[in-house]
């Protein structure tokens, strides 16, 4: 087993995945009467993807770590306990801060007969989903959809993974788990009239996160890494037409539509995946990848995904208040800086003073890692 060093150039990545949702969020635009300000906003309807490409990461983090450590005694717990120290402090601390917040708006028992939806990691599930929607909270939670997603696969992937038995038959699960979340979309499409509602489904994104895992084993091989690294450049240009293809046939680049569903999904997967191995080759996204101000973003790329949707009405509330009278867009891009500033200075204080004290704890349970 070889121990890879940290990659640096995946800092960047999550850094501009957590950009790409930012902008989604409170880019705006599409509705603007003023012609240049609208074709950005349809542009911006993309931005959607930037979980897609936080999902291709961690696919690549986890398989990493899960391959390079399996054979490793307590490997399991270890990798659990890391996750959860990583993910759930933020994660729960913030279903605390919700759930306080219903209590003193007086709708403290409407908030615990529905926030155990997200206690679960469940509300993602289309049955739950809507009841996952009011939590009695004046906080929105509605984007920790992802965080679902990411909880249910590292809940089976390990115990999937595992069975392999050597990285040509792990490589095979990964591309089998991809074209089975394609077909799960093609089956739901057909068969289900609001089939959207199964846009943030398991079955439906796990094709994200094994092509990250997909290529966490090709970087463990030494013969097919550099034919990756080859095709990357035209499978970036590829895939990023049949994506804009899929966009301009559906009329949106939103993932609303039926051409975005089926076809756009996969086509922005295989330019991330592009993108992720461009990233750790030599070459201008490598540069641009490594650079400071992104990788630092992307270090406290968890926290800014948590708090600029969380504290969403909190930051449309100080915009009105800053600024009464103003009008549509400078409402808008007054909201685009002020949340874009305390976000990240939510996240960083959290990251500093209130995470890092439960990352340290990792160290008590060491696996090998990748990233």
């Amino acid at each position: 087993m070889v121990r890879q060093k940290h990659l640096p150039a995946l800092d960047g990545l999550r850094g501009l995945a957590v950009l790409f949702v930012f902008v989604f969020h409170y880019g705006g635009g599409a509705k603007s009467p003023n012609q240049l300000l609208r074709g950005i906003g349809h542009f911006i309807q993309a931005g959607w993807s930037g979980v897609t490409l936080f999902f291709i990461l961690s696919g690549f983090l986890i398989s990493g770590i899960i391959w390079d450590s399996r054979s490793t005694p307590g490997w399991r717990i270890n990798f659990y306990m890391r996750r959860a120290l990583r993910i759930f402090p933020l994660y729960y601390g913030s279903l605390c801060l919700v759930f306080l917040t219903a209590v003193v708006a007086g709708k403290g028992l409407l908030s615990l007969s529905r926030i155990w939806v997200y206690l679960c990691f469940l509300q993602n599930i289309p049955s739950l989903s809507i009841k996952a929607n009011d939590v009695g909270s004046s906080l929105w939670l509605f984007h920790f959809w992802s965080l679902a997603v990411e909880e249910q696969f590292y809940l089976l992937w390990p115990y999937l993974l595992t069975r392999m038995r050597d990285i040509e038959q792990a490589k095979k699960l990964c591309l089998s788990v991809f074209l089975f979340s394609c077909l799960f979309r093609v089956v739901i499409w057909y068969s289900v009239a609001d089939y959207i509602q199964y846009s943030n489904f398991l079955f439906t994104r796990a094709g994200e996160l094994a092509i990250g895992s997909y290529l966490a084993m090709c970087f463990r091989d030494p013969i097919l890494w550099p034919r990756l690294k080859a095709l990357a450049p035209v499978t970036a240009i590829i895939s990023i037409s049949g994506f804009l293809v899929a966009g301009i046939a559906g009329h949106s680049l939103a993932l609303q539509n039926w051409q975005m569903f089926l076809v756009g999904l996969p086509g922005i997967t295989f330019f991330f995946a592009a993108l992720v191995v461009l990233a750790l080759s030599e070459g201008y996204v490598s540069k641009v990848a490594r650079v400071s101000g992104l990788r630092w973003l992307g270090g406290i790329s968890y926290g800014v995904y948590v708090f600029h949707i969380l504290f969403f009405p909190v930051f449309g509330w100080l915009v009105s208040t800053i600024a009464p009278h103003a009008n549509r867009n400078l409402s808008l891009a007054l909201n685009f800086i002020v949340a874009g500033i305390l976000s990240t200075l939510l996240a960083w204080i959290s990251f500093r003073y209130f995470e890092t004290p439960f990352l340290k704890q990792r160290s008590r349970f060491k696996v090998l890692q990748t990233t």
